[in-house]
């Protein structure tokens, strides 16, 4: 049986949040780098840069090597993940699964940590906007979603929901989590 703080190591990786963890990044590279690519390949790649494109692997290995990671490690495999920005608090920018049923609960239970310890928000659409609502994230109103962003939008009339640019293609959004405001 393991200990605790050995369950916790085996289970919980913070990279770029706890030193320790650091070596994760590069050890797990290829691993992230699959789940993101996965996850994002029916909607036109991540980011927007077309599936399996060098300009889409370019990006992935970016964000991976420049953004604070929180992973769940399971007998030594990535089984969920999510890459996040300091954006008016932490922004998630990414997140996947390996696609198991356990790396969907592990999925789940980070946003439920994030949520309950209100420390992240995204902007997300189809199953993540179903899964960040079902979770209890609060939805933050589209005339926010400029200024969180940075890009330029196109607000939908039911208050919620926005139009953007993301990898030459129009992608309706909805930001929803914890933000934080600085005047």
């Amino acid at each position: 049986m393991l200990k605790f703080k050995q369950f916790i190591q085996e289970r919980v990786l913070s990279i770029g949040i706890n030193a320790t963890h650091e070596a994760n990044r590069e050890i797990h590279r290829h691993e992230i780098h699959g789940i993101l690519h996965k996850s994002y390949a029916s909607i036109g790649g991540y980011g927007g840069l077309g599936s399996g494109s060098k300009e889409e692997t370019d990006a992935i290995h970016s964000d991976i090597s420049n953004s604070l990671i929180k992973a769940t490690k399971r007998e030594g495999k990535i089984t969920a993940v999510h890459l996040y920005k300091d954006r008016h608090g932490r922004k998630m920018i990414a997140a996947g699964t390996d696609g198991s049923d356990q790396g969907k609960k592990d999925f789940v239970k980070t946003g439920l940590e994030d949520h309950g310890q209100k420390r992240s928000w995204g902007e997300v659409s189809g199953k993540m906007e179903h899964i960040a609502k079902k979770i209890g994230n609060p939805v933050i109103p589209n005339h926010m979603a400029a200024k969180l962003t940075g890009k330029e939008v196109k607000p939908h009339e039911d208050g919620e929901h926005y139009d953007r640019d993301i990898g030459g293609h129009s992608h309706t959004k909805l930001i929803i989590g914890h933000p934080k405001f600085k005047d």
